[in-house]
């Protein structure tokens, strides 16, 4: 529950129980950012957390948790929307850490996003953060400690026990205090204060010994006027349990069945309390919160103590069939308020299979749009424990596993799932197993389930879903009716940002097939351009297409620049998937600027983060960019050793083309031409797509040039050009020269070079193979300390000897820096290089 407190209508115990000293104890301990009260329940804590709160003069944001607060993607959401209801005046993108949770509810990403918006937020802002333990995993413990970290602003925390990241360091340093179970026992004086309170003078001692200073007992028996405390009843019960039952059973029936019903939905909105409770709302919680049993806060939030809480579900639970039967019926009104969490309390408490059913069934769209992995996973665990069975179940079960990356286990819970279900349900259990045979290079069963999810959708969005993924695997296995599949998609998707960027995707890795790339490329860099929101799944999609893509056409740079936009969007959302396919990607672009040691790095940071998990994809993909960097620095035995394995066999067919593809082209580099030309036979067999192609006709012109056939050359040189894949041919050049001096006699084909080796920075390439490449177009490095000041003096005209002279260094080492200086400025002469100090002047 989010509270903003502004003013408080205390609960009658916070009247009864005061707590001078540990409001003193608090107002001491001011300097703490953090304060932590960690005691079992029943000790007051909540109490003294309010009353705390309505002593700051400064604003106070209260979050009441509750076990649906474990799924961290929820705890990130409410809590962003807490903290921006104090501080409306802070820049903030209202949907960003929705939008992160529904794609990857993580902590780090999420906790990041509200660092990112609240880090400003002044010390003297209060977060109480009540009953911290019903939260109870890992992730949300991760999100408050970052948020303790990195926020200015003070913290409360109550809790049954203190959190593993509360170390004593921050209690040495004064950044934090925690009061624990010895300082909020009540001392006799506070408890005869308490018990003084309402006249209860006969027992008071034997009460004061049993109850042992435990708050939640003596305010009890301070609200139960009426009880003998000379009763031996007190030492035959459970202390806490005979004096709430007792103040309970003086209710109203009407509110104790009332109370039982927020009990066991752990309703805290006393809006959700009235729609459910209906025409008896208001004198339910009329008397329950004249008797104390019920703290209302601000008029909209409700509590109920911990521990009568746990009364009331204990007599749910012991009631009789009809007594079950009726609550869970006025339960199910949970369902049209879309009261999801509240209504899986009940499945919890209740164990009733047809209850966690309908449930399920109503809440999973939502718990799937908002990424609530964990709170899903709490869903079918508590449906089959009530034993609950069927197809709903197992595919909610799916899409669970399918999120916590478990492949096997989705496909083969989804596989159940259609067994039994029909209708669009049964469309989306066949997309959870394509997906996950995807995933995990099942091509054929990825076939047959997305084959059938076409056919069996019944609604937009999941026939939009299903042609999508028809179209991916088809690309996987270069159907021959791609352009159909792609059409088909874009005829059915609805009009919106994200199916703009899915055609967009879908262009490019079609054209990489059927031509046409250079135009995809330019309505990719449109709709990349049109689309600034974070929408993770298909603008990641498409950066990552975008990016290899002009990797092909050689524009490494442009290349480079979406590939770290692509890292920051994955970064800022949290998802690991697109961050090697980025390094990958990276490195290939540094191969093709020459940036070789920058690529050796990359490549070398990629095998190690993929080496725990064998894909296909890197499997095959890292040795084709190692021959690629061996290849470029003219180290072709290397780059053969490296593609020695040959192809993965459960790859797709595009990466075994390309695979085969550049083990030709290297062994055409060598001379080994037979095997080459078989290589490139295989290769062409492979895979249709262009980058295939393109390196079957390079391979090609380097055996015809082998052969000393020219006019082949030529001719499979056009084919390569043709397919407008222009990468490999740039690495046959720098690995066979004498291709590149076949190209550069040719002035249609020369000129078309030269622009490549000027992209490329391939000047002296260029210069090798006969081509004169503009000094502007070359690249300039930074000059040393050193060269900067023989530069100024061969500007002023002075000889090499005249240098060496005047700076105390021998002729040698002048002309070697003076050589270097020609290099880095892509320069020919002493007049180029006075011009070139002008110029960057």
């Amino acid at each position: 529950m989010v509270e903003t407190i502004t003013a408080t209508a205390s609960p009658a115990l916070d009247h009864i129980i005061e707590r001078p000293r540990l409001i003193a104890r608090l107002r001491e301990g001011g300097g703490a950012r953090v304060s932590v009260l960690a005691a079992p329940a029943g000790y007051g804590k909540t109490t003294l957390a309010r009353q705390w709160s309505e002593r700051q003069a400064d604003p106070v944001a209260w979050y009441r948790t509750k076990r649906a607060s474990g799924d961290v993607a929820l705890l990130a959401v409410q809590l962003d929307e807490l903290l921006a209801s104090i501080a409306p005046e802070l820049p903030r993108e209202p949907e960003k850490v929705a939008t992160i949770a529904s794609v990857n509810p993580n902590p780090k990403p999420l906790g990041r996003a509200i660092l990112q918006t609240f880090e400003t937020l002044p010390r003297d802002v209060l977060l109480v953060v009540d009953e911290w333990e019903a939260a109870g995993t890992e992730e949300a413990e991760e999100l408050l400690s970052m948020l303790v970290e990195g926020l200015d602003i003070r913290f409360l925390i109550t809790t049954r026990t203190r959190p593993d990241w509360f170390t004593p360091r921050l209690e040495v340093y004064g950044k934090g205090l925690e009061i624990g179970v010895d300082e909020l026992t009540m001392t006799d004086e506070e408890a005869a204060q308490v018990l003084a309170a309402v006249g209860a003078v006969a027992g008071r001692a034997r009460l004061m010994r049993t109850a042992e200073g435990w708050p939640a007992v003596l305010g009890l028996a301070a609200l139960s006027g009426d009880v003998d405390f000379t009763s031996s009843r007190l030492l035959s019960h459970k202390l806490y349990d005979f004096l709430a039952s007792e103040l309970l059973d003086s209710a109203e029936k009407e509110t104790q069945s009332g109370l039982m019903l927020l009990a066991v939905a752990s309703v805290t909105d006393v809006e959700v309390a009235r729609s459910i409770l209906d025409n008896t709302a208001d004198a339910v919680l009329d008397d329950a919160v004249a008797r104390g049993l019920v703290a209302v806060t601000d008029r909209r939030s409700l509590s109920l103590h911990p521990l009568l809480r746990e009364l009331l579900i204990s007599r749910f639970e012991n009631a009789n069939d009809e007594t079950q039967e009726t609550q869970l019926s006025r339960a199910r009104k949970l369902f049209q308020l879309r009261r999801w969490d509240e209504a899986l309390c009940v499945a919890e408490v209740a164990k009733n299979a047809t209850f966690a059913t309908e449930a399920l069934d109503a809440a999973l769209d939502d718990l799937l749009a908002a990424g609530r992995t964990s709170s899903l996973q709490r869903w079918v665990a508590a449906a089959r424990v009530a034993g609950a069975e069927g197809g709903l179940i197992d595919y909610a079960d799916s899409e669970a596993l399918l999120r916590g990356n478990q492949l096997d286990q989705a496909i083969a819970a989804a596989e159940q799932a259609a067994a039994s279900l029909d209708g669009d349900l049964l469309a989306r259990a066949h997309l959870v197993a394509a997906r996950s045979a995807l995933l995990s290079d099942r091509l054929h069963s990825a076939r047959r389930h997305a084959s059938e999810a076409v056919s069996q959708a019944k609604t937009t969005a999941t026939h939009e879903d299903a042609l999508w993924l028809r179209f991916l695997v088809g690309v996987e296995r270069q159907s021959s009716d791609l352009t159909k599949r792609l059409a088909d998609f874009k005829r059915d998707a609805r009009d919106g940002t994200t199916q703009s960027l899915l055609a967009a995707t879908g262009d490019l890795v079609l054209a990489g097939i059927e031509g046409g790339l250079g135009d995809a490329i330019d309505r990719a860099q449109v709709v990349l351009s049109r689309s600034r929101q974070i929408d993770t799944r298909a603008r990641t999609s498409l950066l990552n297409a975008y990016s290899y893509a002009l990797i092909l056409i050689c524009r490494y740079q442009e290349s480079l620049n979406q590939l770290a936009e692509l890292t920051r969007v994955a970064e800022v959302c949290g998802i690991d998937f697109p961050l090697p396919y980025a390094q990958l990607y990276s490195a290939s672009a540094y191969v093709g600027l020459r940036r070789f040691a920058a690529a050796d790095r990359t490549l070398t940071s990629v095998e190690r983060d993929t080496r725990e998990r064998p894909d296909a994809f890197f499997l095959g993909s890292l040795p084709i960019q190692r021959a690629r960097l061996y290849a470029s620095v003219g180290d072709l035995n290397r780059a053969r050793d490296v593609l020695a394995l040959g192809p993965v066999t459960n790859g797709s067919r595009a990466l075994h083309g390309e695979f085969v593809g550049w083990q030709a082209l290297v062994y055409s580099a060598l001379g080994e031409l037979e095997v080459a030309l078989e290589l490139a036979c295989a290769a062409q067999d492979a895979s249709r797509g262009l980058e295939a192609a393109a390196l079957v006709s390079t391979t090609r012109a380097v055996a015809a040039l082998g052969n000393g056939d020219r006019d082949g050359a030529d001719s499979h040189v056009a084919r390569a050009i043709a397919t407008g894949v222009s990468d490999p041919i740039l690495i046959g050049v720098r690995a066979f020269p004498d291709l590149g001096r076949q190209i550069a006699t040719r002035r249609t084909s020369g000129d078309w070079l030269r622009r490549i080796l000027v992209r490329s920075s391939d000047a002296s390439l260029a210069a090798v193979i006969g081509l004169d490449v503009p000094r502007p177009a070359k690249p300039k490095q930074k000059l040393t300390t050193r060269e900067c000041e023989i530069h100024e003096l061969l500007a002023q005209g002075l000889t090499n000897e005249e240098i060496a002279k005047l700076l105390y260094i021998s002729l040698s080492t002048t002309k070697v820096h003076v050589k270097h200086i020609y290099a880095k400025l892509g320069v020919r002469s002493r007049l180029e290089a006075a011009r070139a100090l002008r110029d960057d002047v």
